[in-house]
């Protein structure tokens, strides 16, 4: 891999040429949807067509990982006791590890290369919290694009997702002394997949992320 650097980006309720803007300031020319369904209800524009053909006029790539990285799987092999999507569990299977091999193949095919929803904040979105972690581990840097045009690492994110859950995170003790950081690290990561992960029983009701 030339360079593991992966992006990832929040269309929001950005105009399109905003969106475009936005990517361009870190030379992104591929972006990676990662929305379960490429449709937006209130924001048009980032309709999978309407926004590929666009995009295609700037030079920009589009790709459509939905089965790869989307945040609505209903395959009773990656759900939880209450019917939630387990990010965890998301990371195991093929489709997953497709999208992470594609990736790699893609940067060496010299794409620059956001993972896109529609979520601003990143520490809002599985992106961050399916996505990114398990492309961390795999090698990758993933910097988060904001809407003000700076950046996050995903480190940063990491961070305030200890100081999220902090009370609630496992500490060691004389009954459990060997607690360790990364341990307190994926019980946190797993506190925020409960908080945003998506739910088959409840289909359309929720929104992406």
């Amino acid at each position: 891999m030339k360079e593991n650097i992966i992006y990832t980006v929040g269309h929001s309720t950005h105009s399109i040429e905003y969106f475009v803007e936005l990517i361009k300031k870190f030379d992104v020319n591929c972006i990676v949807d990662v929305r379960s369904i490429a449709a937006s209800r209130f924001n048009p524009q980032y309709n999978k067509e309407a926004l590929s053909n666009y995009l295609k006029k700037q030079g920009i790539k589009y790709l459509h990982f939905d089965k790869e990285f989307g945040a609505r799987q209903d395959s009773p092999s990656v759900l939880d006791e209450e019917n939630k999507v387990n990010f965890e569990k998301v990371r195991t299977q093929q489709s997953f590890n497709d999208g992470v091999f594609r990736l790699v193949k893609g940067i060496e095919a010299g794409y620059n290369i956001a993972l896109m929803c529609s979520e601003s904040e990143p520490f809002d979105c599985h992106r961050f919290v399916m996505v990114a972690v398990g492309l961390a581990q795999e090698g990758f840097e993933v910097k988060h694009i904001l809407k003000d045009k700076t950046l996050v690492t995903n480190a940063d994110l990491e961070k305030e997702l200890l100081k999220k859950y902090a009370k609630k995170l496992p500490q060691p003790s004389i009954f459990e002394p060997d607690i360790t950081p990364q341990m307190q690290l994926q019980a946190a990561y797993r506190f925020r997949n409960k908080s945003i992960a998506w739910s088959p029983s409840l289909g359309d009701e929720q929104n992406e992320d």
